[in-house]
């Protein structure tokens, strides 16, 4: 529930399962949002049912959770691997439950302060791009800030994410910041709103100011689709059906840019 870094707080909150978001156009136009609203809620609503840690070594310790989802039979496993020199590897595993509908994503969502307002990825941009809308896209090293990756649609809905991401950071003015690396690769969105926000707003000038960096980490989202907005779903192909198992890994550290002091690193 903290990650802190040179004393600097990265984690404003838990890295926290998490299967939704924000209805697009084209998702509400094929009823989505009611097709698989059992998954709005279900990383909040995770119950703990595993807790395991045990010390490899004086430098390595692992932490291994297991969640029940509030759904048929999910379960969803985590196993979190601590090194000395402050790094985490994240191995996520999901067993979705019996006839449940497809997942909107599936991944971990955490928030940072706003004053990590920057985001530097090597992966494919510049500009948003999505499992079935990728291919205009260049693997390059990019820079931004967050509230730059939000789209103004019409209606506020889901934007900004990045697929092929090697590694992201998000970092503050002073260059102190949270390193995200793919194993190979990851799905990574950052805006300065959650999906159930983006969601709660009819249009983008109602949405308040942020106080936050909110972070999603992702295996995969499914497509945005785009044949028409009016009731085609998402091509197959490009869509995360619950009848089978997601597994991914990718890590974590705390990093200075400017290097300027030793690094310690805490953790609860």
């Amino acid at each position: 529930e903290s990650y802190r870094f040179n004393g600097i707080p990265l984690l404003e909150n838990e890295l926290g399962l998490n299967f939704w978001r924000a209805m697009t156009d084209n998702d509400r136009g094929n009823k989505l949002h009611e097709r698989s609203s059992v998954w709005r809620d279900a990383g909040t609503n995770k119950v703990l049912t595993f807790f395991l840690v045990d010390a490899k070594s004086p430098s390595t310790t692992v932490v291994t959770t297991e969640y029940s989802l509030p759904t048929t039979l999910s379960v969803c496993k985590i196993v979190y691997t601590i090194t000395g020199d402050g790094e985490i590897t994240v191995d996520y595993q999901l067993q979705p439950g019996n006839d449940l509908p497809e997942l909107p994503e599936v991944g971990m969502m955490t928030l940072l302060n706003s004053s990590f307002d920057t985001i530097t990825w090597y992966g494919k941009g510049p500009y948003e791009n999505y499992w079935d809308k990728e291919k205009g896209a260049k693997i390059g090293l990019y820079t931004g800030k967050v509230k730059d990756q939000y789209v103004p649609y019409l209606k506020p809905q889901e934007c900004g994410n990045k697929t092929g991401v090697r590694w992201a950071v998000l970092s503050d003015q002073q260059g102190a910041g949270l390193k995200i690396t793919g194993n190979p690769t990851v799905e990574v969105n950052a805006l300065p709103y959650t999906p159930v926000e983006l969601e709660e707003h009819d249009h983008g000038y109602k949405l308040p100011p942020s106080i936050k960096t909110v972070v999603r980490i992702n295996y995969k989202q499914m497509g945005v689709g785009g044949d028409d907005s009016w009731g085609q779903k998402t091509h197959p192909e490009f869509t995360l059906f619950a009848n089978r198992c997601y597994s991914y890994t990718f890590k974590l550290k705390g990093i200075s840019v400017k290097d300027l002091l030793p690094m310690s690193c805490d953790f609860d």
